[in-house]
């Protein structure tokens, strides 16, 4: 997968969604703080529309895998109420994240009667008429802190397309609208002030290592930092190397940097057992980005042990320093098996790319 072709489409997608209009609070008074947790989309729909084929479109991308697991796991964790539903319980209007559809076909929809309601009646006029008027975000609706995202149109057909176009702006949006709870999730333990100083000294880099996190190895160039709570190790790892030449920013290159720390450092109790990339069994993602400005190269997959039924999700990174004319490669992995990973990998994820550059 090249990052370049995905960023386009993705740049392309926001542009267009960010050009709706959109949807300001809908009552007065005082209002709730939100509630719920990142990564959880409320869809408020007719059950017919969420039992059918919208229902399974909207699953198809919203709810995809992420990538990348040896157990798959949603992008999104998906909440299916009707308005009916919604009105029974009111905790229920005071959740984080919502996404209306609307068939603005059937005129006898719960749903398709909100969503006029929210759009306001020129809105929802210019709805009918125009075809590519067919989204709009809204926030703090029942509760402070809340974003919605309206997705409608005329017939179903019309309607899936809406979905499949909007999904890249929306799942951008609210990844942005979670940061905030990721961060504190990522940071319930303060910074390990003793790790951000090594950090810096070694690295040229200031960056937050949380104090439950505790120095595995460390020799003149690598640095590994781990926390076991009984059910989760998470990993950091870091080394550096004197920059001579692209191939060391390459994918191959961190694939090989990745089975060099593996084979001498992560091993079982089986003899002979390290750890290593799996890449036979499961692809291995590669992509280009920017980290603070310095050009980086990242993949993601699986991680396994040579002779033990023993994975699990990992990404790696090589930064470029070019003040320092240094290559910096960057790995998180994690080991929990029959546990979730997805957020436990975003927060690793949110770590490394909250770095900065020190002088």
């Amino acid at each position: 997968m090249k990052a370049f072709h995905f960023i386009c489409l993705l740049f392309i997608s926001i542009l267009a969604f960010a050009c709706k209009s959109s949807i300001g609070g809908a009552q007065l008074g005082p209002k709730p703080s939100a509630l719920g947790k990142m990564n959880e989309i409320v869809v408020i729909a007719d059950e017919e529309l969420w039992e059918g084929a919208i229902g399974d479109t909207f699953k198809f991308y919203f709810g995809s895998a992420y990538p990348i697991m040896p157990t798959p796991e949603p992008i999104f964790d998906l909440r299916h109420f009707t308005p009916r539903q919604l009105k029974e319980q009111g905790l229920r209007k005071e959740l984080r994240t919502y996404v209306f559809l609307a068939d603005l076909n059937d005129t006898d929809s719960p749903t398709t009667s909100m969503v006029a309601t929210d759009l306001g009646q020129n809105r929802y006029e210019k709805s009918l008429n125009d075809q590519t008027f067919n989204t709009s975000v809204g926030k703090d609706k029942w509760a402070k802190g809340q974003m919605l995202f309206y997705l409608f149109a005329n017939g179903e057909k019309k309607l899936a397309e809406v979905i499949g176009g909007s999904f890249s702006a929306i799942a951008t949006k609210v990844n942005k609208h979670d940061e905030k709870k990721l961060s504190q999730s990522a940071y319930i333990d303060a910074p390990h002030m003793g790790h951000s100083k090594l950090m810096v000294d070694k690295y040229g880099v200031d960056i937050k290592i949380p104090m439950s996190f505790q120095k595995a190895i460390g020799d003149e160039d690598l640095t590994w930092f781990r926390k076991d709570d009984g059910e989760y190790i998470l990993n950091l790892v870091f080394d550096k190397k004197k920059y001579s030449n692209e191939k060391q920013l390459s994918a191959d290159a961190i694939k090989k940097w990745v089975n060099g720390f593996g084979e001498a450092f992560v091993t079982s109790d089986q003899e002979g057992s390290v750890l290593v990339v799996n890449d036979e069994d499961l692809p291995v993602f590669d992509y280009t980005k920017e980290i603070k400005g310095a050009f980086t190269t990242e993949i993601r997959g699986t991680w396994e042990m040579t002779k033990d039924f023993y994975a699990g999700p990992f990404f790696g990174y090589s930064i470029l320093n070019e003040k320092d004319n240094e290559v910096i490669y960057a790995m998180a992995f994690i080991a929990a098996p029959g546990k979730a990973k997805r957020d436990r990998m975003q927060q690793l994820e949110y770590m490394i790319h909250s770095l900065e550059w020190t002088d």
